[in-house]
């Protein structure tokens, strides 16, 4: 269902008191040293398949017709709602499970999370079809428009599932306040 989870916030101590010429050039390190890993990184995990691809176009498309900003690819959640999926197919099982926890490890930034999932074979997998279900679905539907949402994972994986050969097993995770 349409699940919703608040994650504490942690913050980061206090900088150390340093003048600014010290303190710029240590942010410049800190910035080359830690940006530049994260954005090859990051383009990796937001290159989407072709049925993410249109799942986001279609998730985007129906926020905005509902007055809401789109969702921007977060790769933390792209890993971990791919993953999910991933192990969704290989257990043969359809739950949220521990998605708390899962959303956690996976180093995503919150404060809150929702999740949809959903799964289907031929023209019930694709991208309308999928979200279309969700906003029949008052949970769903919720996670989709809520406006505090700004980030989005998609894993949208074909395989054996449950009996269905070709399936498509997706799973969005959703992050923002």
């Amino acid at each position: 269902m349409g699940d919703v989870v608040v994650r504490p916030v942690r913050h980061s101590p206090a900088l150390p008191q340093v003048s600014t010429p010290i303190r710029a050039v240590a942010c410049a390190l800190f910035a080359c040293a830690t940006l530049a890993p994260a954005a090859s990184a990051g383009s990796e995990a937001t290159a989407l398949n072709q049925s993410e691809r249109s799942l986001l176009i279609v998730v985007n498309e129906v926020r905005g017709n509902h007055g809401l900003r789109p969702l921007k690819v977060d790769p933390a959640l792209a890993r971990a709602a791919r993953s999910y999926s991933a192990t969704m197919i290989r257990t043969d099982v359809f739950t949220h499970g521990d998605m708390f926890g899962r959303l956690a490890r996976s180093g995503a930034a919150g404060p809150m999370f929702g999740e949809n999932l959903a799964w289907g074979t031929g023209l019930y997998a694709r991208a309308r079809h999928v979200v279309r279900g969700w906003m029949a679905s008052p949970g769903h539907r919720a996670n989709l428009l809520r406006p505090g949402w700004n980030r989005i994972g998609l894993g949208a994986l074909k395989g054996n599932f449950l009996g269905y050969s070709g399936a498509t097993v997706v799973t969005a995770d959703f992050a923002g306040r």
